[in-house]
């Protein structure tokens, strides 16, 4: 498809929009220590503001993501690379400071209903919350998304990669400003595609991932945004992985 395609994700590696993006969107300066959950909490912020996001029709740009910790290349003689410094390294070093960051992100974009409304800070709440055009619930239920339990309909990325965008461009708006919502009625189930062995992996891989965030309590829902703003109806952003 010779057209870029609509997605519920916004990636911060490849963002491009308008100015007013920012001003709507901005970035939480209240998030210090924050790594996992920066794009989700943009993207379903976004999405709340009325502003949709889509990737390019084939990737344009990578991460080099490198641990250090692979195995020398025999055959072309090349030295593994050093290891990469982490983020987090150190976390520690300032408290629970990461786990009340990571409580108002979560709260801010209703993805953590069990953490008590008190227990996180709301300050310029107004400034870094949600929009007025789309609601967060709205989201939740196209997308399959499930904030009590903290899970995610299966299958997900693969209604992503094609089937989201033959699904929804019927509810494009006529001035071609963004898709129109209130036309969706569709909500994401995890049944509608055959289970596979590498599913199996992934699901064993994310179990694996949720005991470790639940411990620290700085895990990220994969959640995007809905439009929160009041100002402009509906607009793009190109954004990718």
């Amino acid at each position: 498809m010779a057209l870029p395609c609509c997605i519920p994700f916004w990636a911060a590696g490849f963002s491009f929009a308008r100015g007013h993006f920012t001003v709507n969107v901005p970035y939480d300066q209240y998030l210090p220590m924050i790594f996992q959950g920066e794009e989700p909490n943009i993207g379903i912020r976004a999405f709340t503001y009325g502003y949709d996001m889509y990737a390019p029709e084939r990737s344009v740009v990578f991460h080099y993501y490198d641990n250090g910790h692979g195995k020398d290349n025999v055959n072309t003689k090349k030295k593994k690379p050093k290891e990469v410094k982490l983020f987090w390294e150190n976390e520690n070093n300032y408290g629970n400071v990461a786990m009340y960051a990571m409580r108002r992100l979560k709260g801010i974009i209703e993805t953590n209903p069990e953490i008590r409304s008190a227990q996180w800070n709301h300050i310029e709440n107004v400034k870094y919350g949600i929009g007025k055009v789309r609601t967060t619930a709205k989201y939740f239920e196209t997308f399959g998304i499930h904030p009590t339990s903290h899970t995610v309909e299966k299958h997900l990325c693969q209604f992503v990669r094609m089937d989201m965008h033959l699904k929804f461009i019927t509810a494009l708006r006529d001035n071609t400003m963004g898709l129109d919502y209130d036309q969706i009625h569709f909500q994401f189930k995890g049944d509608l595609y055959p289970d596979t062995e590498a599913d199996a992996d992934d699901a064993a891989e994310t179990d694996d991932a949720a005991e470790t965030d639940d411990a620290a309590e700085t895990d990220a829902d994969d959640a995007t945004t809905d439009n929160a703003g009041g100002n402009a109806d509906t607009d793009d952003v190109i954004t990718n992985r």
